[in-house]
């Protein structure tokens, strides 16, 4: 008889050595090993919970590693300048379409060329470096990396191109005086003599302050205007100003754009909230300096063009604000001529609720008084709007109450805007009858309808 047959036997490589193992001790070890890789990945979703793939949320914007040139080099003429970062950023900044409309040269001659390369910005001038100039590269805050995180502060490079790099320094605040507050982000450059090719170039900051460094002494002309398509220049309709100042070594100047117009301010709505009060508005800003007097107004009824008398005329804000001091007076003064015990209570109730607002307010003014003494991060307050806000809104108010019947014309004459010629208008005046009572809805005798 031949030679007995061998069990079934099968080789497996473990820990670099050929063994047998039987079917029975082949079942073991694969029952171990699946039980190791479900407890391994339990262990691993149980670290995982909440986190993504690959570690802790990145909300960090991008860090500046590096410029070259180096702020403060001379004598270099470098084919392009480069930001290096320790991320890779975005192509399509925050705030922003494209990386050109963050960047700034100053001084510059159009808008720049701009090169991505993943965690390089490469900037250059359209058409080269000028010699023995000395030049600002700033890309502005809002440059974010591939999540969005979006830089809060800006980032710049100042190198020339001959042996020196002027001191001299233009400060100053940015305002849109048509709204009455600081401009932020708003473009400003200055050209010195007759160069208007070559300007000057930066950008405000976020609450209205600019400056242009680095200049040589001489008389600037600044300009600001709000750029409001992005585009880096100045288009028809942008608000605008401009100042000419002369610099040794630092000067300061505000400046506040407004729109420029040649059509003045045209009157539009009117209406009367009641029967002695007629609210105009018109649709450009009035110059502050000319604001609306009586003299300038005529009212009068236009079946027999008799002049109807008038009182007073302010703008919309002072007298609201009046209007408001005046009812909280009047609700103090009843309160106070209440006798009863229920308005005692009430007195007694307005009042502690005044003495909690005070104190609530007092205590607040010393909690921020504490935290900016112990603060030790220089913050820097926005700049003051030192010019009266230009209305679009007036208040007229009548000498006597206007009649229903009556059908008046409003006269406008000699309006100035803050830009443009005077202009005279004129509307018609109607007082609105009363809203006729629902008659289906009766009053129930307990008060409230049914």
């Amino acid at each position: 008889m031949g030679a007995a047959r061998r069990p079934a036997r099968r080789e497996d490589r473990v820990a670099g050595r050929d063994v047998i193992a039987r079917p029975a001790a082949c079942s073991a070890v694969r029952a171990a090993a699946a039980v190791a890789t479900l407890a391994l990945a339990g262990a691993m979703g149980c670290a995982s919970q909440g986190m993504p793939p690959g570690g802790p949320p990145d909300d960090a914007p991008p860090r500046l590693l590096g410029v070259t040139p180096e702020s403060g080099t001379v004598r270099t003429s470098p084919s392009a300048v480069v930001f290096r970062f320790d991320e890779v950023v975005g192509e399509r900044p925050a705030g922003a379409s494209s990386l050109e409309q963050l960047v700034v040269i100053s001084p510059s001659d159009g808008v720049p060329s701009v090169s991505w390369g993943r965690n390089r910005i490469a900037v250059r001038p359209r058409r080269g470096w000028r010699p023995n100039t000395a030049y600002t590269v700033t890309v502005l805050a809002g440059l974010s990396d591939l999540r969005g995180n979006a830089a809060k502060t800006r980032f710049e490079t100042v190198f020339s191109t001959g042996a020196t790099i002027g001191n001299g320094v233009i400060r100053g605040a940015t305002f849109d005086w048509a709204l009455g507050r600081p401009a932020a982000n708003a473009r400003v450059d200055a050209t010195v003599g007759g160069d208007t090719l070559l300007r000057f170039a930066t950008a405000s900051d976020s609450i209205g302050w600019f400056a242009l460094s680095s200049l040589m002494p001489g008389e600037y002309l600044v300009r600001l205007w709000l750029d409001q398509n992005n585009n880096q220049k100045l288009d028809t309709r942008e608000p605008w100003d401009t100042a000419t100042v002369s610099l040794t070594d630092s000067v300061r100047t505000n400046l506040y754009a407004f729109a420029r117009d040649t059509l003045g301010a045209r009157l539009g709505e009117v209406s009367m909230p009641d029967s002695v009060t007629i609210r105009i508005r018109f649709d450009r800003p009035i110059d502050p300096a000319a604001s609306i007097q009586l003299t300038q107004l005529r009212l009068f009824r236009e079946r027999d063009s008799s002049d109807f008398p008038l009182a007073a005329v302010a703008t919309a804000a002072a007298h609201d604000s009046l209007s408001r001091r005046a009812a909280t007076a009047r609700e103090d003064s009843a309160a106070r001529a209440d006798t009863s015990e229920a308005g005692r209570r009430a007195l007694v109730r307005a009042d502690s609720m005044l003495r909690a607002r005070q104190r609530d307010s007092l205590s607040r003014a010393q909690t921020d008084s504490i935290r900016a003494a112990r603060d030790t991060v220089k913050r820097v307050p926005p700049p003051v709007f030192a010019r009266p806000v230009p209305a679009t809104e007036f208040v007229i108010i009548t000498g006597q109450p206007v009649a229903l019947s009556d059908t008046l014309r409003l006269v406008v004459r000699d309006v100035q805007a803050l830009a443009g010629p005077p202009r005279t208008g004129d509307r018609r005046v109607v007082r609105p009858r009363p809203q006729p009572r629902d008659s289906t809805q009766t009053k129930r005798p307990g008060g409230g309808v049914r």
